[in-house]
């Protein structure tokens, strides 16, 4: 199995600018050129993912669309290993075009839809609004 990253790791690759990228972060730059060739392995889990969303969203002021865009490529890379990848694609695709969707209703709504789940048991109308049946709590 790979070795897991951290969010910092990947936000570093996200947001650094290599002409001004502090001496202590240029590695980021050529391990994800590795991981993105397959030439490096490591495993990104869906709590990292939404970390990532989060931080990118809130500290770093991304639109949640770009965001999503941004960690969408990301599951493309060769040396990523991603266990829920078909999930955490169609999560990231809801937030891409649903600028109103929350992370957690996206990825409820894609894991329903790509597993055939009946519904969520919840008291949340923003899954119904991503076609999400709302299963009686009784």
């Amino acid at each position: 199995m790979a070795d897991p990253l951290d969010t910092n790791v990947i936000l570093r690759y996200l947001v650094e600018d290599p002409e001004t990228i502090a001496p202590r972060f240029r590695g980021v730059l050529p391990f994800f050129e590795k991981l993105e060739r397959g030439e490096r392995s490591a495993l990104l889990t869906a709590l990292v993912l939404f970390q990532c969303w989060f931080v990118l969203t809130t500290y770093y002021g991304v639109p949640g669309p770009d965001a999503a865009a941004k960690l969408r490529e990301l599951l493309a890379f060769k040396g990523l290993h991603v266990p829920e990848k078909p999930v955490l694609r169609a999560c990231l695709d809801t937030l891409l075009a649903d600028r109103s969707a929350d992370v957690v209703d996206a990825y409820l709504a894609a894991l329903c839809s790509l597993k055939g789940l009946a519904g969520v048991y919840s008291f949340d109308q923003g899954l119904s609004r991503l076609g999400v049946e709302l299963l009686p709590v009784e």
